[in-house]
């Protein structure tokens, strides 16, 4: 069986943009919850778990910065999918940067979709709002692990 729940996870350093996200999302998708991290190590803490702290319970969505403060965007795409219980997770990278590298290497590590970010707030705010609609309503998740 498919899994719609689970919270949305955004990984952003940058407070506006953040912010922009989450007057998008609570807009869009009212009932969702939505945990702003911001930074990739606190991320990656969370979702795996530390000696004193179960994981967080399994997202729905993760929508990930690549230029983050200590733990890069990338590097934490490429812990999620080195878990065997997150690689199903959705992620999508949400960047400035329109790099072909960059893109290249977000899709060799598995990411699920990139998009960059546009200037405009109002298109800022569209653009996150898109992003969870498609991922939570229309699409269909990846089955949670069995065991």
């Amino acid at each position: 069986m498919h899994s719609n729940s689970g919270p949305i996870i955004l990984v952003e350093d940058n407070e506006s943009d953040a912010e922009v996200a989450r007057r998008a999302i609570e807009r869009s998708s009212p009932t969702r919850t939505l945990v702003v991290v911001g930074d990739g190590l606190s991320a990656a803490e969370m979702l795996l778990g530390t000696e004193g702290q179960a994981p967080c319970p399994r997202p729905r969505l993760m929508m990930i910065d690549i230029n983050l403060p200590g733990l890069d965007g990338i590097e934490l795409l490429t812990r999620i999918r080195s878990n065997p219980d997150l690689r199903g997770v959705a992620v999508v990278i949400v960047s400035s940067s329109a790099e072909e590298r960059d893109i290249r290497k977000a899709y060799d590590r598995g990411c699920n979709s990139y998009v960059t970010k546009p200037l405009d707030i109002r298109a800022l705010q569209s653009l996150y709002a898109s992003v969870v609609n498609y991922w939570t309503q229309t699409n269909i998740g990846y089955p949670k692990p069995v065991g």
